[in-house]
């Protein structure tokens, strides 16, 4: 099918999908119905790839500890917040579409490099590339965080849309990718030795699906309970991305503390997965907080160096992502570290006892003071 008629087709499946009631009669049916379009959009998608598609996104070379990407309707404050926490003035008014591409900033704090982009504003319907939207959602699928940047006027509507933009872009927030393996069989059938989410991933469901996707024999393992059917079929279909979120509402200033706080409790209450900041570029409020707020929500941890004999340099710190281990920081300090490393010592939460002596696969923690043993 040509493009415009595998979108027609689409449009068909949603619209079709949108008038189904669901019930226990009717599930498989929309579970058909959602894993047609997954389909149909990734065979659009890989069209279009073929067609230059790749090539649409905006040219933003990564750079510094993290890239963070600031995401919101035109107008709603994103390039005053760059210009207020960063060293890029980015053109600034109070219409829609000011900022025509992605401008870079770079915010310098705790000892780590930002790289914080203002995107381009996000419009209803733009992952069909309404008002740049596809370059939009394809720098976004880049970032480490994405900061969903909303109008404290109307946070649940603007949200809502952001939201529904990017899931049909392929990118799911705040969420882990299902555990699911499927692996083509020589021979054999759709056989699935287990499925923890029986009650709402079906055989039936499995076996359409799989069989529409040209798998004849395949082995699939559900390892995850109280899967979704969408959850399945993000499994199964397109290239889909995994990226951590939060909101953040602005133009707080124009709300008493109670009418505030009535709407941060409508925004948490309807978006419990997300965490939820307020500030007010215009005015500078709650700016210093955010920074920390977004800081801590990168990942980042410190852990102070001490050389033998020595104190801690408690001026400045090793800068870590969580989770990261001895090995990490031997690749931090010298390229030949690793080669020389005998043991290290460490003092802190992670550390059993003061200055335990440990290996490259010890995990460290924030605020660790570590001690490094070469051969």
């Amino acid at each position: 099918m040509a493009h415009e008629e595998i979108k027609e087709r689409i449009a068909e499946l949603e619209k079709e999908l949108s008038t189904t009631k669901v019930n226990k009669r009717t599930e498989g049916a929309v579970g058909m119905l959602k894993a047609k379009i997954a389909k149909l959009k990734e065979e659009l998608e890989a069209k279009l790839s073929k067609g230059g598609g790749k090539g649409e996104g905006f040219a933003v070379k990564k750079e510094g500890d993290a890239t963070i990407g600031l995401l919101g309707k035109p107008s709603v404050g994103k390039s005053t917040l760059l210009s207020k926490i960063t060293n890029k003035e980015s053109k600034i008014g109070a219409y829609e579409f000011t900022t025509l591409d992605c401008v870079p900033g770079l915010l310098h704090y705790k000892f780590t490099n930002l790289q914080i982009l203002d995107l381009p504003g996000i419009i209803d319907r733009a992952s069909d590339n309404r008002g740049f939207g596809k370059k939009v959602l394809s720098v976004v699928r880049a970032c480490d965080l994405v900061v969903l940047v909303v109008d404290s006027r109307h946070p649940i509507e603007e949200i809502k849309m952001l939201l529904n933009e990017t899931h049909r872009a392929g990118i799911r927030f705040n969420q882990l990718k299902p555990d699911i393996s499927i692996q083509r069989m020589p021979h054999g059938g759709i056989n699935v030795p287990l499925n923890n989410s029986s009650e709402t991933i079906t055989q039936e469901l499995i076996e359409q699906v799989l069989n529409d996707m040209k798998h004849v024999n395949a082995e699939v393992i559900i390892h995850e309970k109280n899967l979704s059917q969408d959850d399945f079929i993000d499994a199964c279909y397109g290239n889909l991305v995994y990226k951590k979120a939060v909101i953040c509402m602005n133009k707080i200033d124009l709300f008493t503390p109670e009418e505030l706080k009535e709407k941060v409790d409508l925004v948490r209450e309807t978006y419990p997965q997300f965490k939820l900041f307020g500030i007010s570029a215009e005015t500078s409020i709650n700016l210093e907080r955010f920074m920390e707020f977004v800081w801590r929500e990168l990942g980042f941890i410190w852990v102070y160096l001490k050389e033998q004999k020595n104190e801690p340099d408690f001026e400045k710190p090793l800068v870590l992502e969580y989770g990261d281990r001895i090995y990490d920081v031997c690749q931090k300090i010298h390229k030949d570290m690793l080669k020389k490393f005998k043991y290290a010592k460490v003092k802190g939460k992670s550390a059993k006892f003061d200055w335990q002596r440990v290996g490259l696969e010890h995990t460290l923690e924030d605020m660790d003071v570590v001690e490094i043993y070469a051969r």
